[in-house]
C-alpha cells in the first residue's frame, strides 16, 4: 500500500500471525507522511469490515485488496459498488496489486507462520 520496500507496522488480532480469521488490523509506514489505514469487523455484522484512512487512496487500495482475497461485494455508505466500478479499482491499483500477490506474507502457515525468516 505504501510503495516498495517501505517498512511498514501493523499491528491487530491475529493469533497467532498467520490466522485468517483476524477482526481489526491497523496498518502504517513507520518512514513516511502517508496518514494509516484501519480494518475492522463491524461489530453488529459480523463477515464486515469497515476500512478507514485519512487518504482516499489508501482507503481504495486496502479495500480492493481485501475484496481480491476475502470479500464478495464492496459497499460505501450509499451504494454497493458494480462489477465495473470494481474492475476500474483493479485497474487503477494494478501495479500495487500486482507488488502485493508477491508479498512475502502470502506464504505464511501453520508451520511456516513467519516466511521472511527462512
Amino acid at each position: 500500500m505504501f510503495g516498495k520496500n517501505r517498512n511498514v507496522d501493523t499491528d491487530g488480532n491475529s493469533c497467532p500471525v498467520n490466522s485468517r480469521t483476524w477482526t481489526y488490523l491497523y496498518i502504517t509506514d513507520r518512514d513516511g507522511e502517508a496518514p494509516s489505514v484501519e480494518i475492522a469487523e463491524l461489530p453488529h455484522d459480523p463477515g464486515i469490515f469497515s476500512i478507514v484512512s485519512d487518504n482516499e487512496r489508501l482507503a481504495e487500495l486496502a479495500t480492493i485488496y481485501l475484496f481480491t482475497y476475502s470479500g464478495l461485494s464492496i459497499s460505501t455508505p450509499t451504494a454497493t459498488l458494480s462489477t465495473e466500478d470494481i474492475n476500474v479499482l483493479n485497474d487503477k491499483y494494478s501495479m500495487e496489486l500486482g507488488n502485493a500477490r508477491s508479498a512475502v506474507w502470502h506464504l505464511s502457515s501453520d508451520v511456516c507462520p513467519y516466511p521472511n525468516l527462512k
